[in-house]
């Protein structure tokens, strides 16, 4: 895995949504535009917390072979196809109730960069320790299989490229 391509690439995604909280007031980021949607800071605050508490915490227990790692195993067909294409579907996913959150409204907007810077260092950590770790510990995915810890940190990458689709559809509701 050529980690210095993932963290420019991680880097650059998450300055990316960083400049463009200056397109937005904060009252267009607490916009739902329809009932049962999230608001643009929803979006950023689900970013944060997926990185945060579900992509660096199974990276970290492939690191540290913690409970719930296994040797041997493999992505499934949704997987290989997720990381041979290098991107996730643009489809809307339900996430399963056991991890389903609904986010919860941003503070400031000074409170979502807080919150992007920290992931983007901690990514950046957790990419410099890539080389070191062990391919072949793994922590299961609910939908693609068993992921080591490289391919947790590429996961979290492509999920933010994930929500870009989801940021243009509450971007037009602005417009109308």
């Amino acid at each position: 895995m050529d980690t210095t391509t993932l963290e420019h690439k991680t880097q650059r995604i998450i300055d990316e949504y960083i400049r463009d909280l200056d397109s937005y007031t904060y009252e267009q980021l607490l916009i739902q535009p329809a009932p049962g949607s999230w608001s643009m800071g929803q979006v950023y605050i689900h970013l944060w917390m997926s990185a945060k508490g579900f992509f660096f915490k199974k990276a970290d227990l492939c690191l540290t072979s913690g409970d719930g790692t296994v040797r041997g195993k493999g992505k499934n067909w949704k997987g290989v196809l997720v990381f041979l294409i290098g991107k996730m579907p643009t489809i809307r996913v339900k996430m399963p109730g056991q991890v389903a959150v609904e986010p919860r409204q941003p503070e400031s907007k000074e409170q979502i960069i807080a919150k992007l810077t920290e992931i983007r260092q901690l990514a950046s950590d957790y990419i410099k320790q890539i080389p070191f770790s062990d391919p072949s510990i793994k922590a299961r995915h609910p939908f693609l299989g068993y992921l080591n810890t490289g391919e947790w940190i590429s996961l979290c990458n492509m999920h933010f490229h994930h929500h870009e689709a989801q940021k243009i559809r509450i971007k037009k509701h602005f417009n109308q």
